[in-house]
């Protein structure tokens, strides 16, 4: 693609087939500058895009914003530019997922509104399994306490998963418990779905930061090193899964 794409503004010589994806720009920056030779090629709003090598390997890291629409345009700019294979990496409210765990997502219940623009939702939104195995080896390898289950996907951040924040009470969690549901965010049923639909292989691991009931946070000494060691293990993943399967 010699024309950019509109919102990431990418080019295909951007994008390598690994790719690191999460909502804040900000953790692109902090990525691109522990990769080899890694630099920032672009940032326009929420978008931001950069390539570096991890062990050897090409990958690019991007951000696409809260939530699933904005997330949904950085994924199909990112598949029109060659991704195979696409990592959210983010945080996570907790549910059954105690603070500091990491999360790898089995399957997201669709409680957003953009996943139904692609899929009926009688369609499951699920991930890639052998690149969430691969993934879920390397976080067990950095002795991270990784959690593997159903998460759920929201598009209403403060009436859904923290109301009591904005004067609204307690969330209501009893058919989350019910579920089994380990943690909330905004963005991975979205990307499971259109995954599925572009054809690309994802997965979603996430750090749980908040816990929602009793509302907590994680100490943000303790925040930042987990967070560090969680991407590092999310690229080793990744970088493993491309040898393996991406041929």
């Amino acid at each position: 693609m010699s024309t950019p794409t509109l919102y990431l503004r990418a080019r295909t010589e951007d994008v390598s087939p690994l790719v690191l994806l999460s909502g804040d720009p900000a953790r692109v920056k902090r990525g691109a500058a522990a990769l080899e030779d890694g630099r920032v090629l672009n940032h326009n709003r929420e978008f931001a895009l950069a390539r570096g090598l991890f062990h050897g390997v090409p990958v690019t890291l991007a951000s696409g914003g809260i939530g699933a629409p904005s997330t949904a345009i950085a994924i199909h700019e990112l598949a029109q530019c060659g991704a195979r294979a696409i990592v959210r990496i983010g945080t996570m409210m907790g549910v059954a997922a105690p603070l500091g765990s990491v999360v790898l997502s089995t399957g997201a219940a669709r409680f957003e509104g953009t996943s139904a623009r692609y899929l009926p939702r009688e369609y499951p939104a699920i991930p890639n399994w052998p690149l969430t195995q691969t993934l879920a080896e390397a976080v067990q390898a950095a002795d991270l306490d990784v959690r593997l289950g159903l998460t759920s996907t929201h598009d209403a951040f403060y009436p859904e998963m923290a109301p009591e924040l904005v004067g609204e009470g307690a969330p209501d969690l009893h058919e989350a418990w019910r579920a089994g549901v380990l943690g909330m965010e905004m963005e991975a049923a979205l990307l499971f779905t259109l995954g599925q639909v572009l054809g690309l292989a994802t997965a979603a691991v996430c750090l749980v930061t908040v816990q929602a009931q009793p509302h907590q946070l994680l100490e943000a000494e303790q925040r930042a090193a987990l967070d560090g060691s969680m991407v590092e293990a999310a690229l080793s993943g990744l970088v493993a899964y491309g040898a393996e399967w991406l041929h």
